[in-house]
């Protein structure tokens, strides 16, 4: 039997269908969380695998990472337990000097 140049063998639709369901469950999410300017090092924020509704696991297995904006990172993350901590202090007027507000 011949092939029409539209056709793919059922294989190479296989394939496709499940890359494209592979992808699909991939996704990136952005969290927010306010903490003040003198929390010390080591101070807890937040358990980010519970706020996104994942378990220590899953984060773990889905290479969690944080990606600062700048030079220094501020945060560090568990990956196995999921929670975020303060890991340098963090200096408002070194941050955003005099703009209001300061994000």
């Amino acid at each position: 039997m011949k092939l029409r140049k539209s056709e793919e063998p059922l294989p190479g639709r296989a394939v496709a269908l499940i890359l494209l369901l592979c992808v699909s469950e991939m996704r990136a999410e952005t969290v927010r969380y306010s903490v003040p300017e003198e929390a010390e090092r080591g101070s807890f924020v937040a358990n980010i695998a519970k706020d996104l509704g994942l378990s220590g696991e899953e984060l773990l297995a889905r290479q969690a990472r944080l990606v600062p904006e700048g030079e220094k990172q501020y945060f560090q993350l568990n990956q196995h337990t999921g929670d975020l901590v303060v890991r340098e202090q963090m200096d408002r007027e070194e941050l955003c000097g005099q703009s209001e507000p300061c994000l």
